[in-house]
């Protein structure tokens, strides 16, 4: 059999026997199924679509061979070998293509994987399919979710057909009551569960008799087919849901993420009504594998004692979070202990914890399928954190979590329910630990969360802060990652900041190949400790942003300034002006930069606005936030004014608009108004001024929220104008009126970067900042690649390992001692882990040319030199 010679030829990249399964099935659909003669995974025992590799084929023809290939994507392996007739194909299979790489004679085909020794091996083959690389000759990454979404398809059907047969059969003995639902969904999904393990411990067998297969789970993994649920309703229930399911359905290839996957994409979509409650009242949005990995690896395991790294996650869902956390802490000990002891210890620092006593269930039973043939003892409960008394959990090390988050109103003041959580977590944590907590961007600075920034701030190192668009997660909320130690900042530190903006380009490159669009590192938590309320601002123009602030006067300096009226949008008002009444903008539709578009005249309406006070009383009636504010009549009545709009949408650069109103409309609270005071600085220099892509970077850096604050607009920085400045931007804002009359947006667009030319020289910005504020417009802008570089591969370096001594901020250089080069001045560079950068760390790393690269924790760095030369004597000696 040729499958064997080629079998034999992939051990020389690395696959020992171990690693391989022969004859093995995949799912195709609800209906039909391969078999191939050999699979290659990176693991020994996990033998599924997020470990395989390589898989192996013998084929008679060409439409064999198309069977095949076609049939790889569902298994999600990278890499088909095909062998017929003495001849041997190499392909490389992706969702949307197939790419033949190779075709040969049998006999010499092992010089191609010689050649190429390096991409076939099974940690870079992985790597690439999860993204965290690319490889020159050929595409991996994306497979994973195709196999997912085709599997998910599969179990939806079965979900369905098995809980439709549950209903009817309960239907006909009782009312079935909310309660019973939820059993019985459980009930289907434990049956379907069941068939999994069985497909996945025995694999070539066909499926017992239910009762049997059922007997002997909740014998070998008592902790989750108990008789009391399964036998709720009697035996007759499983036998109906039994009998509508495709038992002829192998799912040897379901790998252990699959169902939470499947919870939270498709079991929660089959009721949408159900769906809707369970993420409002319990906030479940599935959290991607890629980002779950990525928070996990950002913190040092290495460095917390072996038997202390306990790991709670308060808010677990269906366990994305904590299945990354069980995979980094096996890593670790792989080598250290036997199975049984390795599942032993997962299941003592893992612990986990939901409100939706569902969820949690596929939780438990994720964690099952991943630690098969072992499984019990895993710490997942159905419980609401907050009601939990401290003395109850093991004190974590790590704390992970994707909490809740949803402001609330509460007596006197608006509450995040993510606050509460974080409240707790901040408090539980052990000094010296580590959290890694996704929140709403709002986080950052509403009012609901100062007292949690303060604790944060003061308490905490804050290693690194991701900020992430609102397509991430089904909620469309912007968000953001914290990564931080529990230790008190007494010194000046370095903060990664990581950011991924808002299109859609950026997000698909984040997914395939984990690219984020900016990464940085800045000294400034020291700052956000003296903002007022905490409040944390950053940007990837930091330091442009903070020279324009210096010694400049504000818009709030030189205007007279308010908010506009606040007045019932639903109010009758009337399309014909009667005397006294006043020209009203009721809303920001339509807006346009500059000048106001001929939509949003045609919407100018009118009402009394010097009405009786009967009338006004009966008003607030209805609308308790009716604010006429007719103090300041004179400035809504002006004839010349800046009407702002305060609308914006989170993650987008372009996010404060402005526009002069010649009219004498009266705004409502849409906008806020502004009239300069200024001799020199007139109101068209100041439209033009908020419309400028400098004055936007640092407007989305001063405000995440959805609604600008009348404090950013007002801090808005006023450089010193020239006379020759004014006037050339005065000709230009009358130009674009004459464009925007014409509506001609490319002179629109030509006079906006002449503005913006002449803003950047007011601000006496050099070349070089003007390019990178460009850059940034540039990258939220595209719709292009992304710009962001792929991973280096090195040809040579020296593994290395050694000592941070020094790290010199303003220089943004480290000193570390290299235990094989001695002392090394090393440049801080953007792919450096956060935690790296903190005097004293011991790491591993690759060395090249004056740089480090993969740098990861030391092991053992948490032992002194007395407990490391015992730790060694004990080794040798076992």
């Amino acid at each position: 059999m040729k499958s064997v010679y080629i079998k034999n030829m992939l051990g020389t990249l690395g696959y020992s026997n171990e690693h391989f399964s022969e004859n093995y099935s995949v799912q195709i659909d609800g209906t039909s199924a391969i078999r191939f003669d050999y699979v290659a995974f990176s693991d020994r025992y996990l033998k599924d679509v997020s470990t395989s590799c390589i898989a192996v084929q013998e084929v008679i023809d060409d439409n064999e061979e198309t069977k095949y290939l076609d049939g790889a994507k569902y298994l999600a392996t990278p890499i088909v070998i095909i062998s017929k007739n003495r001849h041997v194909r190499v392909w490389n299979i992706a969702p949307q293509k197939i790419t033949l790489l190779n075709d040969n004679e049998e006999n010499i085909i092992h010089l191609y994987f010689e050649k190429n020794r390096f991409e076939f091996m099974s940690d870079n083959l992985i790597d690439a399919k999860m993204g965290y690389r690319q490889i020159n000759i050929f595409e991996a990454s994306g497979l994973i979710d195709f196999s997912r979404k085709a599997t998910c398809k599969i179990l939806s059907e079965e979900f369905e057909k098995g809980l439709i047969a549950a209903k009817k059969y309960l239907k006909k003995r009782k009312n079935i009551n909310g309660q019973d639902l939820n059993n019985i969904t459980s009930i289907t999904m434990h049956v379907i569960s069941a068939l999994i393990i069985n497909s996945k411990i025995k694999p070539d067998e066909k499926v017992p008799d239910l009762f049997e297969l059922l007997t002997d789970l909740s014998q070998t993994y008592k902790d989750y087919f108990s008789d009391k649920l399964m036998f709720k309703y009697g035996k007759g229930l499983l036998i109906e849901i039994y009998n509508d399911l495709n038992r002829s359905i192998n799912y040897q290839s379901v790998d252990h993420e699959l169902l939470g996957y499947f919870y939270e994409s498709t079991l929660l979509q089959l009721s949408e009504t159900k769906a809707e409650t369970i993420r409002k009242e319990f906030g479940i949005y599935y959290t991607p594998r890629i980002l779950s990995q990525e928070i996990v690896w950002s913190i040092p395991f290495e460095s917390i004692p072996v038997d202390e790294r306990y790991v709670l996650d308060g808010t677990c869902g269906s366990g994305s979070l904590l299945l990354s956390a069980c995979k980094r802490l096996e890593e670790l000990v792989s080598y250290e202990k036997t199975e049984i002891d390795r599942h032993n210890y997962l299941t003592r620092m893992i612990e986990g914890y939901d409100i939706d006593k569902f969820a949690s269930e596929v939780a438990r039973l994720s964690l099952l399928l991943y630690s098969l043939p072992y499984g019990n003892k895993w710490n997942i409960h159905a419980g609401d954190l907050l009601r939990i008394n401290k003395s109850k959990i093991q004190v974590p090390f790590v704390i992970l979590g994707n909490p809740p988050y949803e402001e609330v109103r509460g007596n006197s003041q608006k509450k995040q329910k993510a606050a509460a959580f974080l409240d707790k977590y901040l408090e539980w944590l052990h000094d010296d630990g580590f959290i890694g907590i996704i929140l709403p961007e709002s986080f950052l600075q509403n009012d609901s969360s100062v007292s949690q920034r303060e604790k944060l701030l003061n308490e905490f190192d804050i290693i690194e802060l991701w900020m992430l668009p609102g397509q991430i997660f089904e909620n469309n909320c912007s968000t953001i990652v914290i990564i931080a130690r529990k230790k008190k900042v007494e010194d000046e530190k370095l903060t990664k900041i990581k950011v991924l903006v808002r299109n859609k380009e950026s997000i698909r490159s984040y997914f395939k190949q984990r690219k984020w669009d900016f990464e940085f590192f800045v000294n400034i938590q020291k700052r956000w400790k003296n903002e007022p309320k905490y409040k944390i601002s950053v940007s990837p123009v930091e330091d442009i942003l903070q020279k324009i602030i210096k010694g400049k006067k504000t818009i709030g300096d030189i205007t007279q300034n308010v908010m506009g009226i606040m007045f019932p949008s639903n109010y009758n008002f009337s399309r014909m002006q009667f005397d006294g009444w006043i020209p009203y903008i009721a809303n920001a539709n339509n807006f346009r930069k500059y000048v106001i578009s001929p939509q949003m005249r045609d919407n100018v309406c009118f009402f009394d606005y010097h009405m009786s006070e009967e009338e006004e009383k009966k008003i607030k009636k209805d609308y308790k936030g009716l604010r006429l504010r007719r103090d300041y009549e004179s400035i809504y009545a002006a004839s010349n004014k800046i009407l702002v709009k305060m609308s914006s949408t989170p993650g987008e650069i372009n996010c404060i608009n402005a526009l002069v109103d010649e009219d004498g409309y009266y705004p409502s609270h849409s906008f806020f108004v502004l009239i300069s005071e200024d001799k020199k600085v007139s109101n068209y220099v100041l439209c033009a001024l908020i419309n400028s892509k400098l004055i936007n970077a640092y407007v989305r850096r001063e405000c995440v929220k959805r609604t600008l604050t009348t404090n950013v607009v007002r801090s808005i920085p006023v450089p010193e104008f020239s006379d020759v400045q004014i006037s050339k931007i005065e000709q230009c804002y009358m130009s674009i009126k004459e464009a925007c009359t014409s509506e001609d947006k490319e002179k629109v667009e030509k006079i906006q970067k002449t503005i913006d030319d002449i803003i950047f020289e007011a601000f006496n910005l050099e070349q070089g900042e003007k390019e990178k504020i460009e850059k940034l417009f540039e990258v939220y802008t595209r719709d292009g690649d992304n710009l962001t570089s792929a991973n280096v591969e090195l040809k040579e370096y020296h593994n290395v390992s050694g000592e941070v001594e020094e790290i010199d901020i303003e220089k943004m250089y480290c000193t570390v001692y290299l235990a094989e080069f001695g002392e090394q001045e090393i440049k801080i560079e953007k792919s450096m882990p956060g935690w790296f950068l903190r005097r004293g760390t011991e790491f591993s790393a690759k060395y090249h040319e004056g740089k480090l690269f993969d740098i990861k924790p030391l092991m053992y760095s948490y032992l002194d030199d007395e407990e490391i030369i015992e730790l060694l004597s004990k080794k040798i000696s076992e």
